[in-house]
């Protein structure tokens, strides 16, 4: 079962990589504004202008605001961690498929529809299929070599051999 579940697993991968380059892709034809403005009056310019944002370029970027643009290159960054997760293998995630294929599912719904015109929308196909896959898999019970290794790790941190 351990060289079934690895396939899939990549297969998953293989998904969070194409969502990583649509990320990339967005935001190099949408690059985050670095530019502040220090030259704003501190009054209202006129008496129908009630406040003037001065850096809303600039929030736009970097502030909740922007997080969509951000969204698919942290999404595509966090699929491929789950391969060699180093980070992520502290909160063991994931640790099994029916918690990678709603991780999936999130992806396609959040950064691959409406991103990166057919590119995303493909991309986005392909990740609700794995993820429906993934959710027989975890019904079956079927895990990745790094699951069980998780799995072990439990049982171990729980004084269980």
């Amino acid at each position: 079962m351990g060289k079934m579940g690895n396939f899939f697993s990549y297969v998953g991968v293989a998904t969070s990589f194409a969502t990583f380059i649509i990320g990339l892709l967005y935001l190099w034809n949408k690059p985050p504004k670095f530019k502040l403005k220090f030259d704003c009056p501190w009054s209202d310019p006129d008496e129908y202008t009630f406040w003037v944002d001065c850096n809303q370029e600039w929030s736009s970027s970097w502030g909740m605001v922007g997080l969509p643009n951000w969204i698919c290159f942290l999404m595509g960054t966090g699929g491929l961690l789950m391969a060699a997760p180093g980070a992520l293998e502290v909160v063991g995630f994931p640790k099994n498929f029916l918690q990678y294929g709603i991780f999936l599912f999130a992806q396609a719904i959040l950064a691959n529809f409406g991103q990166c015109g057919k590119l995303g929308v493909f991309t986005g196909f392909a990740s609700v299929t794995v993820a429906s896959v993934y959710f027989v898999l975890g019904a079956l019970d079927v895990k990745s070599d790094r699951m069980e290794d998780l799995e072990d790790h439990k049982l171990a941190a729980d004084g269980e051999d």
